[in-house]
């Protein structure tokens, strides 16, 4: 956990994942990362209802959010019918604090974490350096040498043409 961890009230969840998480702040809360996939990120800032001029009947960041991959939460939703879309991000699921029911909504979706189940988060996608391959190598048209300047060439004729002719 961590010190000047942002979040006060949704602490409690973080006791509900499994060993071996890492966490990260992100998204103006705390990121967590199980097995080299974001599987949760938890948020705790009141009074934004709006994203992109559209208001929605709840606050978008004060909640728990479950990266989900689009072509896979089909099976959530039909499985946990309390989950939102969340506006910012098509791969987020949400569950807002403000629900009735937050505290079992919650556990629902941590014992899915705690499965590992594979549904669930978004892979970790690295942002280093790029690694160039040999086989990327570009295509030369022909073997003819190019030439940059011709300034020795021109340099050349004019010393030609400057010659007395006998």
């Amino acid at each position: 956990m961590f010190e000047d961890s942002p979040l006060n009230n949704l602490l409690w969840i973080e006791e509900l994942l499994p060993p071996g998480y890492d966490a990260a702040p992100k998204h103006g809360g705390m990121a967590y990362y199980l097995d080299m996939k974001l599987v949760l990120i938890l948020v705790e800032r009141k009074g934004l209802y709006e994203h992109k001029g559209v208001s929605y009947p709840f606050e978008l960041y004060n909640g728990a959010i479950f990266p989900v991959e689009k072509k896979a939460q089909n099976a959530f939703f039909l499985k946990y019918l309390f989950l939102e879309n969340h506006p910012a991000n098509k791969d987020w699921l949400y569950i807002p604090a403000e629900n009735e029911d937050f505290e079992d909504q919650v556990k629902q979706l941590m014992r899915e974490i705690a499965k590992h189940n594979p549904l669930l988060g978004l892979t970790v996608k690295f942002d280093g350096p790029k690694v160039k391959s040999d086989t990327s190598k570009a295509k030369s048209k022909s073997g003819k040498k190019i030439r940059a300047t011709k300034k020795s060439e021109n340099a050349y004729f004019l010393s030609i043409a400057k010659k007395p002719v006998k």
